[in-house]
Formats: structure tokens, C-alpha cells, sequence
């Protein structure tokens, strides 16, 4: 007979192989449904001659392939690490983000009125502000200051203290005596 430790022993081991296998093929999933919708929806595209749309979904496509990695290299390094390879993730982040969904508003503004269109812009642009917000500023004012010349994430320039702002100031103050 099999003891209760023994069997919440066998269940916790169940459901740990259980949530590593769903957390290492979910991502497949989507990666295959991704294809096929689009696929689909060039196929339908391309047979009504609207390039413009297969373009725009060619974008998309592999737009979200490359916005999936750079989430990747920006989560997989420590959230107090102030490094370039974060910084240029969290621009591509904004980037992409910001060009499928100005895509996006330009794709469904030509279904709609004059002031429907301008009011999904507006969104578009508030949502892009508001991304740009997030990344950039709000992560620099958590700790205390924003992109500054402390920070020698930008461009090291010969010593590891220095940044290119605090060697510019440097030559201003120089200049000035």
C-alpha cells in the first residue's frame, strides 16, 4: 500500500515533468499557429492583389519572431543590470511594438470614417507613449534617477567610470577656466 508522503512525493514529481513539458512545448504552439494564420492570410491576400496586406503580414510574421527574442534577452538579464545589450533590447522592444501597431492603424483606418481613423491613431500613439514611458523612464525613476550621466551603460569610452556625457562636461568645465 502506498503511504500518503509517498503518493504527494509521486504527485509534486508529476506535476513538476508536467509544468516543464507544458512550459517547453507551449511556446511551439504558438509559433504554429502564428505560421499557419499567416500563411492563410497571405494565401487570401495574394489571390485579391492586395500586396500591400501580404507586406504588412510578411512584417508582422517575423516581427514577432524577433520581438519573442529580444524579450527573451531582455528578461534573461538581471532586472538591476544597467548594460547595453538590455538597453538595446528594450529599444527594439519599443520599436517593434510601436511599428506593428502604427501598422496595424494604418491597415483598419482605411475601413474606417475620418474620426474613427484619427481616434485609433490617437490610441496608437498613447500606447506607444506609454510603452516608451514604461521601458525608459519609469525603470530610470525607480531608482532614483532617470537616463543621467551616472549611468556608463551608453558608450564606455576608455575608463570603465567614465560615459561620453561625463567626458563632454568634463570639456565643457575645462573650457570655461
Amino acid at each position: 500500500m502506498v503511504s500518503s508522503k509517498q503518493l504527494l512525493h509521486l504527485l509534486k514529481k508529476f506535476d513538476e515533468v508536467v509544468t516543464q513539458m507544458f512550459d517547453s512545448v507551449l511556446p511551439y504552439y504558438a509559433y504554429i499557429n502564428l505560421t499557419i494564420s499567416s500563411g492563410t492570410t497571405i494565401y487570401r491576400a495574394y489571390n485579391n492583389n492586395d500586396i500591400q496586406m501580404v507586406v504588412f503580414i510578411i512584417f508582422v510574421f517575423f516581427g514577432s519572431f524577433l520581438l519573442d527574442y529580444f524579450f527573451r534577452v531582455h528578461y534573461a538579464l538581471p532586472r538591476w543590470e544597467k548594460s547595453a545589450k538590455k538597453r538595446n533590447a528594450k529599444i527594439g522592444i519599443w520599436v517593434l511594438l510601436s511599428t506593428i501597431m502604427l501598422g496595424f492603424a494604418f491597415e483598419f483606418s482605411s475601413f474606417k470614417y475620418l474620426t474613427e481613423s484619427l481616434c485609433l491613431f490617437g490610441v496608437v500613439i498613447g500606447g506607444n507613449t506609454l510603452l516608451f514611458y514604461v521601458y525608459f523612464l519609469r525603470e530610470g525613476s525607480k531608482s532614483g534617477r532617470a537616463c543621467s550621466v551616472e549611468d556608463s551603460c551608453c558608450c564606455n569610452i576608455g575608463d570603465e567610470d567614465e560615459n561620453e556625457y561625463k567626458l563632454l562636461i568634463k570639456a565643457e568645465g575645462e573650457d570655461k577656466v
